[in-house]
């Protein structure tokens, strides 16, 4: 929350219990300040809602360190459920060397999970989501910057594999070339439908000619 939404959230509470707020004007604006400080990363709307929910259950006066450990709680959960923010091929569209641009997409992913505003991507079927837990135990064994370099050495395979396919198609991979950014393409699709058509039109010619040679 930002210092400016403060007021509304503490008019808000003293609607289901005025005890909150001190009469004295000077007193509500140091209580003001105290709660920005400590909901500083929750989200206004989170905040407003668990007011309720603490006043549907609880008789006592809320503190902000109530609201904030139930969103702690929610990022735990949603960050617990997500894989994304440890999964490069997430991100298809970057260049595999392009390690800032990694770094700033996953810091983007995980910020989009913690709000709300994407939901978290559990793993593969055949393999549990990675949770905190996993990640520091992986961080204190010195796996996780292994697990980094297998994922990154494998979104190079798989872009090298892209890129031999469209080349045994002039045509296709003149195309491709010619598409704004791609001079020198690497071979990662992201969210380009055009490069995702042309690597379409690729898999379907080759599987054509699969079956003629059969």
């Amino acid at each position: 929350m930002t210092p400016d939404q403060i007021p509304q959230l503490l008019k808000q509470v003293s609607y289901a219990d005025p005890r909150v707020l001190p009469e004295d004007p000077h007193e509500i604006t140091a209580l003001a300040g105290l709660w920005a400080v400590v909901l500083k990363d929750v989200p206004a709307q989170f905040a407003m809602q668990a007011v309720g929910e603490h006043y549907a259950k609880s008789p006592y006066p809320i503190k902000p360190s109530d609201i904030s450990t139930r969103w702690q709680a929610v990022v735990r959960d949603r960050m617990g459920r997500d894989t994304t923010t440890f999964e490069p091929k997430a991100h298809p569209e970057l260049d595999p060397d392009d390690i800032a641009g990694y770094q700033q997409a996953l810091r983007a992913d995980r910020a989009a999970v913690v709000t709300g505003e994407r939901a978290p991507t559990p793993s593969r079927a055949i393999a549990p989501p990675l949770s905190q837990d996993d990640v520091r135990q992986m961080r204190q064994e010195k796996d996780l910057a292994r697990f980094l370099r297998d994922s990154v050495a494998q979104a190079r395979v798989d872009n090298a594999a892209r890129r031999k396919l469209v080349a045994r198609y002039p045509d296709l991979n003149e195309q491709m070339h010619d598409l704004p950014g791609h001079r020198q393409w690497s071979g990662s699709v992201g969210g380009n439908q055009r490069t995702a058509a042309i690597l379409a039109e690729a898999e379907q010619r080759a599987a054509a000619d699969g079956r003629a040679a059969a």
